[in-house]
């Protein structure tokens, strides 16, 4: 008879993928939940239900919403939900964690990664449940390299970052545990289904397959890329393109942590839950330039760019947390992996999964729900529209005229701004002798084409966004050289920073801005 289960971190890409597969498969799960900021514990359990549902075609069981929050003693259970914890349960899945590399001023991701397990493994012990199945990482290991054991904890490195440092305390913390009887599974980048793309996080692999379909201006998977020229993406990279990266599908992740929990007689190991041929950057550089036709992107070595242009630049600084993940060249053990699931290898990386999982992250709009945020428009911009044109047409030119680097604008330059929703418009500005001539309407002659919402161009007027950032995190997009969009950006940014009417707190927004 299957195992009653306390789930935990259930709203979490794996952690769905595991309920879905524990009630498929026959188990009775109580899952932890906490209200959300903007749903309750309740509602988020049932669109939870929901996917799995429609995932797997048919009607699955209903699970039991234990209301609660893993940095709340006792984790926030009231007597109802202990009681039933007290008589049902029969093992854990922790699978809950924050995945931060830096960390935050209310002690994440130690909170939830340490003192939530801790929280977790004192329950057990109050309610007499031994049996927990921990959901570690591959890269708790931090910085070293070579081959890196299921056996091993503490391998000599220093840790990356916040994440690995806090997995790490609490994978060995929960070793040193007293009464429990630890199956710890350490997986290693996990992406989107193998079979559908779908996913839930953008975190990872997925910034840099985003960065590359933003700069191309592409689509993913054009009908015929044959009738498509080749765009040139002229970025240097401080890497070699033999570095491997080790990524697994979050399908077979959740069947491999099932398919252990039905084998008791192998419960009290550690898992190494990886690829067993890693992809080498190469590979998937050759992949993504024939997926989008571009070309130009280099490896220049891991000594770094002593020239590196503005749109290198920008690039390093976006994704400095993840260099240390590409510069990777360790290789998991997982004997015991193999040994416990021979026939459970996983899914292969290659340009058909890499189709896939562009795919459904182009129609989700890379997580950033694009229906949520023009709710959050209608509401933010009535009424804005006034405010908005009357910048473009009379403070900014002013501004520009004023700015003692006024020199620095590229003379005959026409670039066109396009604000959708409610509060935007379409206005060209032409670039002069130390002046910016603006008018409505979009001139179809413009080099460049900046498009976003209007509470996103209203954000940069404040001063509570930068043009970086917002095209990093797919804001705006661009139409034209990117680069030079970029650096032009940049250089209306220090004009609004020069206003003299500008709020302290516009200012410091600006603080750290080099531009």
């Amino acid at each position: 008879m299957a195992q009653t289960i306390f789930l935990t971190g259930a709203t979490g890409l794996l952690g769905r993928y595991l309920l879905r597969d524990l009630l498929a498969s026959g188990h009775r799960v109580g899952v932890l939940v906490r209200d959300g900021q903007q749903r309750m514990a309740s509602d988020r359990l049932e669109e939870l239900l929901a996917f799995g549902s429609e995932t797997l075609g048919r009607k699955l069981p209903k699970p039991v919403l234990l209301h609660g929050d893993l940095i709340a003693p006792r984790l926030g259970l009231g007597v109802a939900e202990w009681n039933w914890l007290a008589r049902q349960a029969e093992a854990v899945i922790h699978s809950a964690a924050q995945v931060l590399y830096r960390p935050t001023p209310d002690g994440e991701p130690w909170e939830t990664n340490v003192n939530g397990t801790r929280r977790l493994l004192e329950v057990c012990r109050s309610l007499g449940i031994n049996e927990i199945h921990h959901l570690s990482t591959a890269f708790l290991c931090g910085d070293r390299s070579g081959i890196v054991y299921e056996n091993e904890l503490d391998c000599g490195g220093g840790s990356n970052n916040a994440y690995e440092q806090s997995k790490f305390a609490g994978e060995q913390m929960l070793r040193e545990f007293d009464g429990i009887r630890a199956t710890i599974y350490r997986p290693s980048v996990i992406v989107g289904d193998s079979r559908t793309g779908y996913t839930s996080t953008y975190h990872h692999f997925y910034r840099f397959l985003e960065l590359a379909v933003r700069l191309s201006s592409r689509p993913a998977s054009p009908p015929d890329t044959s009738k498509l020229g080749r765009q040139r993406l002229p970025l240097r990279l401080p890497l070699t393109g033999e570095e491997t990266q080790n990524l697994v599908p979050v399908d077979w992740v959740s069947h491999a942590i099932l398919s252990l929990l039905r084998r008791p007689q192998w419960h009290g190991r550690t898992y190494h839950l990886v690829a067993r041929q890693p992809v080498r950057l190469r590979e998937i550089k050759g992949i993504i330039e024939d997926l989008l036709c571009i070309e130009g992107i280099q490896w220049v070595g891991r000594d770094g760019l002593a020239d590196p242009t503005l749109l290198e630049q920008l690039v390093l600084e976006q994704f400095q947390d993840y260099w240390s993940y590409l510069q990777s060249d360790l290789v998991f053990d997982c004997r015991n992996t193999r040994q416990a699931l021979p026939d459970l290898p996983p899914p292969l990386f290659d340009r058909e999964l890499v189709i896939r999982l562009l795919h459904f992250a182009q129609q989700d709009n890379w997580g950033r729900g694009r229906a949520r945020d023009q709710v959050a428009s209608e509401r933010s911009c009535a009424g804005a529209s006034n405010d908005l044109a009357h910048y473009l047409e009379r403070v900014l030119p002013e501004q520009v005229h004023q700015s003692p680097v006024a020199h620095a604008l590229p003379r005959g330059l026409r670039f066109a701004i396009d604000l959708n929703g409610p509060g935007g418009g379409q206005w060209t500005c032409y670039c002069g002798d130390r002046s910016i001539r603006v008018q409505r309407g979009r001139d179809l002659g413009a080099a460049l084409t900046y498009r976003m919402d209007a509470p996103t161009f209203e954000e940069l007027v404040h001063g509570r966004q930068t043009a970086r950032k917002a095209f990093f995190d797919g804001r705006i997009e661009i139409e034209g050289n990117k680069e030079k969009a970029l650096m032009l950006a940049i250089l209306i940014e220090q004009f609004l920073g020069e206003r003299p009417d500008r709020p302290a707190e516009m200012e410091a927004s600006h603080a750290g801005v080099e531009c």
